[in-house]
């Protein structure tokens, strides 16, 4: 250990961010109290990103790919090459704060046995809006950010425990990365941050959300993702279905399972009233359950490093589902906190009869 740099930042990106990516590459290089190692993945050719790179970060390493294999087969790559003891993971469509890696810095003397650490993100378009404070998951697989849509304001200033840190600007410990490994290339893109988080919290890693450690992000920008046309939330639906499957522990899968499906249902029935990609939702629900014996069969390598008990990462789950709870907007999202307080109540309820009863089907 004591060879290795104190950070690493990786940044995938790919041929359609020349038009953010300088901007995400200048923040690194305005670091005032840190160098760090630099990895730059480029997801397929990209002639034009490879020379914003080497123009503005002309030490960084470049990990160019022959053609695109997707976000998390990216940033995996990055992640399995940089050194840090420290490993901090940049959206090419976000940009750091000064301050950002000597706010980690500080973060990560202070609370040695965090494994990673999730960053104050706010919008670009609105910076006095949270775009993630951390993001959370509830027992029946839906994944959120913090904060998300909220305005910045005193409760997004103070640390706290959180389940995860969203990969747009996301640090990791080395020995985190070295015990879960990195992104699972199976979900191409969307959720995999989700699913390493999780597997880290069933591995003894806690996260913590560093409000001093600040990036302003596009948001949808980077990977040319969110283009409108429902390939996002296509993806988010199938890979909702494999995180379930493949890397939640079993007796809170079993708690959880009819819940899980009242809210697909329910996610699918809103945008099918809303007609808003209601097809490619229900075409990615489709294409996890047809996957679904690639996801079981992943379950051993995924939970085989597990050392918490289901006391303790159902405590985790809970508190991300208080925060799911709290959420605050329009319509959509009153409808979608009533449905987070009920299910969470069916699972509660679902828990103490299994508990009492653990032979029940």
């Amino acid at each position: 250990m004591t060879d290795r740099p104190l950070f690493s930042v990786v940044v995938p990106t790919w041929q359609g961010s020349a038009p953010w990516l300088a901007e995400c590459l200048e923040g690194i290089a305005a670091q005032r109290t840190h160098r760090p190692q630099v990895i730059v993945v480029f997801d397929g050719p990209a002639d034009e990103c490879q020379g914003i790179a080497r123009t503005i970060l002309p030490g960084a390493r470049q990990l160019p790919f022959k053609e695109q294999r997707g976000f998390a087969c990216a940033a995996s790559a990055g992640l399995r090459a940089a050194r840090g003891q420290l490993v901090g993971l940049l959206n090419d469509d976000a940009v750091p704060r000064p301050d950002w890696l000597e706010a980690m810095a500080v973060a990560a003397e202070r609370h040695p046995d965090v494994g990673s650490f999730a960053s104050r993100v706010l919008r670009a378009d609105d910076p006095a809006t949270i775009d993630s404070a951390g993001h959370g998951l509830a027992r029946w697989g839906e994944a959120f950010a913090i904060g998300g849509g909220q305005p910045d304001g005193p409760s997004y200033r103070a640390e706290r425990a959180v389940f995860g840190a969203p990969a747009c600007a996301a640090v990791y410990r080395w020995e985190l990365l070295r015990d879960c490994g990195a992104f699972d290339p199976e979900f191409v893109a969307y959720l995999e941050d989700v699913d390493l988080s999780l597997r880290a919290q069933l591995s003894g890693f806690s996260c913590r959300y560093i409000p001093d450690a600040r990036v302003v992000h596009r948001g949808s920008a980077s990977y040319g993702w969110g283009r409108g046309d429902g390939h996002a939330e296509g993806l988010v639906a199938r890979n909702r279905v494999r995180l379930l499957l493949k890397s939640m522990p079993r007796n809170t899968l079993r708690a959880g399972a009819l819940a899980a499906v009242a809210s697909l249902v329910a996610e699918l029935g809103y945008r099918t009233v809303t007609a808003r990609h209601a097809g490619p939702v229900a075409a990615g629900l489709v294409a996890g359950i047809r996957d679904a014996r690639s996801a079981l069969a992943a379950r051993g390598a995924a939970l085989g490093g597990r050392r918490v008990d289901d006391e303790a990462i159902g405590r985790v789950l809970k508190e991300s589902e208080r925060l799911l709870a709290e959420l605050d907007g329009g319509t959509g999202r009153r409808l979608r906190r009533s449905l987070a307080v009920g299910l969470a109540r069916s699972i509660d309820r679902r828990e103490r009869r299994l508990n009492s009863n653990p032979f029940e089907e």
